[in-house]
């Protein structure tokens, strides 16, 4: 049978593709037959053979050995070799490649230190411990390699001694792969390199990717009488090491040790921004934010017209700001516009509010617009009538702000001045008195939000009918079936969200005049409100409506039906979920997650395999609500899916998991990954769950899966 992979080759090609897939089917028998087509001309007949030869296990390992040995054919049958051996299954490979290790030729004894790091072979650590001696640097270096990946206290032990033989062509890889090891053994051999010029450099961004607090000091006793080259440095370093810190947890001790070591260096660090490229003064940025001195400030502000570091000099005011009031006042009011926009969303303390009142007068509009947002923050109910003002803004960004704010710092004459505004106003200030109407509701508005659902403008009239249903009003439900029936199609459309909303027998009527409505959209709100007050005498309306011509209506009858619990409303989705409209069958497999059905796995598990990642990513969301054995092992397959979507995807779903399995999961995740994959940080976030199944793994973990 022709596999996928196959279809598109040649046919000679295709023929050794499906001759390998037929002895791996065969077992160990075919191993000879197979290590001869190590040597094959194309790439994918070679990673089939690979695939078979590590999937047959131990009859696979001696003649692997033995050709490794003696036959190499060419570089690429070597290479697939090599990988055979690194991913075959059993427990015969370890011993057999240890034993290449000794073998006199240089190339040999590479491959098998290759063989053994790619496999994490804690059993061979001594072996390669005495590797990182022999006298050819090719073979030292691939055990240096194959330490660093097996991570055991032998593999450190090894390196640190490498470090101190101070051999030019092994010391700088020995460097890199103890920095990665997370062992904090490493920081004083390491830190002893920073008094040799040769390795200076490489020692010092070693201890910053350890991200250990103890490399700091040694890091920052470079500093005095240094110039700024090596002022740099050592910024780029305590850069990787802050960032490496974040991945474990440790960045409040290793802020706290920063300020501690480094709190006299801020003019060298502020000098050295001159000379900096791009990438240093963004460390210098991050530097100078962690310690958090405010005399810094202006030299962050100069920083925030260089695009290349905003962000980092952004960050850092704004991190000095929060634990300095005073400075960051005496900036507000002297600072230019970039580093105005920088303090404002750091502004915590209701001592700034005179001075962001009077930026709401700024000449930048973003300025104006971070100012209301800055009052609402720190409760500046007196800046009340001034936020009322700027819902005139010609600019809708400062607008809506203000708005945002008098919704968050209502006082007692609010209702007034929203009223006042919604009687006078310019067509915008309606239109926001109206939103700021519908998130507070006061007492005694129905009449003029009435008279507002009549004016001309279809914007304002929306948004009136809105208000109307956020009112506790008698009249309320007269208002609206009477609005129900206004010749405009938004206006009918509003009152279908509305009356969604608001739910009710009086709304449940007006919901079903609405799906027999004329206009598409008027339809589509009325099948959603339908299915948001999961009503199941509505089914026979919504399962009508999977029959109407607009396809969003169909989509939204779908939905609806999703909130309904009865069998004529499963029964829909089920036979929605197979309809050759993508799009339906979207909407269909995210309405059978709304509600714990049983019946709903089998189509959810289905949709995690479709060949479109929209399909699978609707899938995913499901499964990851339910409890299943079988939902839990696909979310965790697809956490090292190829496409990127799908892997960060279901990552994200399973750290936003509390459980006992998917915690398990995780780890397991977390322990086959590389350093700093996001499968630990979704693993470090707090969590009882992911705390015992760490400890739990720990009682089973060889020495790398422990570190």
């Amino acid at each position: 049978m022709s596999t996928p992979q196959s279809l598109s080759l040649p046919d000679a090609e295709r023929r050794r593709l499906e001759r390998a897939a037929t002895l791996a089917a065969a077992g160990a028998a075919s191993v000879g037959e197979l290590i001869g087509m190590l040597s094959d001309a194309s790439w994918p007949v070679r990673r089939a053979v690979v695939g078979a030869l590590a999937a047959l296990g131990d009859p696979a390992v001696g003649p692997l050995v033995t050709w490794l040995r003696d036959g190499r054919t060419s570089e690429h049958a070597i290479a697939a070799a090599v990988d055979a051996l690194s991913a075959v299954a059993g427990e015969a490979a370890t011993p057999a490649v240890i034993a290449l290790l000794d073998d006199p030729r240089p190339a040999i004894a590479a491959d098998a230190a290759s063989i053994l790091g790619r496999r994490r072979a804690a059993a061979a650590a001594a072996a390669l411990a005495q590797a990182v001696s022999h006298a050819d640097d090719n073979v030292a270096l691939a055990a240096i390699e194959a330490l660093g990946a097996i991570g055991s206290t032998r593999a450190v032990d090894a390196l640190i001694a490498v470090l101190a033989q101070r051999s030019f062509f092994r010391t700088f890889p020995a460097l890199q792969v103890l920095a990665r090891t997370g062992d904090p053994r490493v920081v004083e051999p390491v830190a002893a390199l920073l008094a040799d010029e040769t390795y200076r450099f490489e020692a010092a961004r070693a201890l910053g990717r350890t991200g250990f607090a103890q490399a700091i000091r040694p890091l920052a006793s470079l500093l005095p009488g240094a110039g700024d080259a090596v002022v740099r440095l050592v910024a780029l370093a305590l850069s990787d090491l802050l960032a490496r810190a974040g991945w474990t947890g440790a960045t409040e001790h290793v802020t706290a040790t920063l300020r501690a070591e480094l709190g006299e260096a801020l003019t060298q660090l502020v000098g050295a921004l001159r000379r900096a490229d791009p990438t240093e003064r963004a460390a210098i940025a991050l530097v100078l934010g962690r310690i958090g001195d405010p005399s810094v400030l202006p030299a962050l502000a100069h920083l925030l017209d260089d695009a290349d570091v905003r962000d980092a000099a952004t960050d850092a005011i704004q991190r000095i700001g929060r634990s300095h009031d005073d400075a960051l006042v005496e900036t507000l009011a002297r600072g230019d516009v970039a580093t105005r926009l920088a303090i404002l969303p750091g502004v915590h303390t209701g001592r700034a509010a005179a001075a962001v009142r009077a930026l709401l007068a700024d000449d930048d509009a973003e300025v104006r617009a971070r100012a209301c947002e800055a009052l609402a923050r720190i409760g500046d109910t007196a800046a009340v009538p001034a936020l009322f003002e700027a819902l005139a803004d010609p600019s809708p960004r400062v607008a809506h702000a203000a708005t945002g704010a008098i919704h968050s710092l209502g006082v007692a004459d609010t209702g007034a001045l929203t009223l006042a505004a919604l009687r006078t106003g310019s067509p915008g200030v309606r239109r926001h008195a109206l939103r700021i109407v519908a998130y507070l509701g006061f007492d005694g508005a129905l009449a003029d939000v009435r008279a507002a659902a009549a004016d001309p403008d279809i914007r304002i009239a929306e948004l009136a009918v809105g208000a109307i249903a956020m009112l506790a009003d008698d009249g309320v439900e007269a208002a609206l079936e009477a609005l129900a029936h206004d010749s405009r199609d938004g206006v009918r459309a509003a009152v279908m969200r509305a009356a969604g909303l608001r739910g009710g027998a009086a709304a449940q009527t007006m919901l079903a005049l609405g799906v027999l409505d004329r206009a598409a959209w008027v339809r589509y709100y009325a099948c959603q409100g339908l299915g948001r007050m999961g009503d199941a005498a509505a089914l026979g309306l919504l399962t009508a409506c999977l029959a109407d011509p607009a396809p969003f209506v169909r989509v939204s009858a779908l939905e609806a039906l999703g909130h309904l619990d009865s069998p004529g409303a499963w029964d829909a989705l089920a036979a929605a979920a197979a309809s050759p409209d993508a799009d339906e069958r979207r909407a269909a497999l995210t309405s059978m997650s709304l509600k714990p059905r049983a019946a709903a796995l089998p189509f959810l598990l289905v949709a995690a395999a479709a060949e479109d990642p929209a399909t699978r990513l609707i899938a995913l969301q499901g499964l990851a609500q339910r409890a299943e054995p079988a939902a839990l092992t696909t979310l965790a397959a697809a956490a090292v899916d190829a496409v990127p979507e799908i892997r960060d995807a279901a990552l994200s779903l399973l750290g936003e998991r509390a459980d006992a399995p998917a915690a398990a999961a995780l780890v397991e995740l977390a322990v086959t990954a590389p350093a700093e994959h996001p499968a630990q940080r979704a693993l470090s976030r707090p969590g009882e769950a992911r705390t015992h199944a760490i400890a739990a793994r720990l009682t089973t973990a060889d020495e790398p899966a422990a570190a």
